[in-house]
């Protein structure tokens, strides 16, 4: 077997894995909330026009320290939708299986585990406890 043959296999567990299903699910009822899509839409275009504003002098301290305290409104709105807290839980998740597997590949070449700060993934061998 190649390496490539091994790593399609790889490919295809991870695939399978129970974090990838679940952030396949959480992205695709993140594409279909329409209403989250356009606060995220109406935030990027505030933060836009705000950058804009503060870039080229035209907003004072107080309104852009206004807008800021909006921004941050809009944002905390935006992560507190359970659409949202599910997907970056689960996008979470899979970026933590992936370290993981490379973490993995990485003690496989170098004999060192990189410390991901996390004993799970070490069992504390790494000497971080």
């Amino acid at each position: 077997m190649t390496i490539f043959e091994k790593a399609a296999e790889l490919g295809a567990m991870i695939c399978d894995s129970n974090e990838k299903k679940r952030l396949d699910a959480a992205a695709a009822a993140y594409e279909l909330d329409e209403e989250l899509l356009s606060m995220i839409e109406k935030y990027n275009e505030y933060l836009n026009r705000a950058t804009a504003d503060e870039a080229t002098g035209d907003a004072d301290e107080d309104v852009a320290a206004l807008r800021r305290e909006q921004l941050s409104a809009m944002y905390d709105t935006i992560m507190a939708r359970p659409v949202m807290v599910e997907y970056e839980a689960a996008k979470a998740a899979f970026d933590d299986l992936m370290q993981r597997v490379y973490s993995s590949i990485t003690y496989q070449l170098t004999g060192e585990t990189a410390c991901s700060h996390n004993c799970e993934t070490c069992g504390g061998s790494c000497g971080s406890r």
